[in-house]
């Protein structure tokens, strides 16, 4: 069975929880408003896509490449995409829910995430080395044998982050949040 292979195209408020999501490679394609929840998506190729205001709660992405993606507006609570293919795994996250999804052991150098809620997302063991938080909610993320080297925390909020347990050589973040660092030793900061 040839798989499709999708180039330029924009896709437009398609429900494929009703439909069919055709596999195959999908190059320079724009996804707008279309909803992909619980959707199975796996072993599909996206490169140089954009999703916009598309719901994939849930969405199912086993084995499935992103290559310069850009999520905008989306919601993606709860996907996993630890287990997408993390050879050359790319994407950028502006104003997006991210709630419980899971980027645990990728490779995601240089990621950017923008106005995104990232509460209950796991990092564990994921390289996030000169990744961007910026105005990001990380209320109980997990980030455990994390490196976070050269990450901008600057603007981002309810961060919690065990020096011990990760890298954080050169990261950066706010004299306004830096009780997120100490959290584990259980002492008070006073203002």
């Amino acid at each position: 069975m040839s798989q499709e292979f999708y180039q330029d195209q924009t896709f437009t408020q398609i429900d494929y929880t009703q439909q069919a999501f055709s596999k195959g490679e999908y190059d320079n394609c724009t996804f707008i408003n279309c909803k992909f929840e619980g959707v199975y998506m796996d072993a599909i190729s996206f490169l140089e896509c954009t999703f916009d205001a598309c719901n994939m709660t849930n969405a199912k992405v086993k084995s499935t490449s992103f290559n310069e993606v850009d999520f905008v507006n989306c919601k993606l609570l709860g996907v996993d995409f630890s287990v997408c293919t993390n050879f050359l795994f790319s994407a950028n996250f502006k104003s997006c829910n991210l709630e419980l999804a899971s980027f645990a052991e990728l490779t995601i150098k240089q990621t950017s995430f923008s106005g995104s809620n990232l509460q209950k997302v796991d990092f564990t063991a994921t390289n996030l080395e000169s990744a961007v938080f910026d105005d990001c909610d990380l209320k109980a993320a997990i980030f455990e044998r994390t490196n976070l080297e050269k990450a901008d925390f600057t603007s981002a909020r309810n961060y919690s982050i065990d020096p011990t347990q990760n890298k954080l050589k050169k990261a950066k973040f706010s004299r306004k949040e830096i009780h997120g660092l100490l959290t584990n030793y259980d002492i008070k900061i006073s203002s």
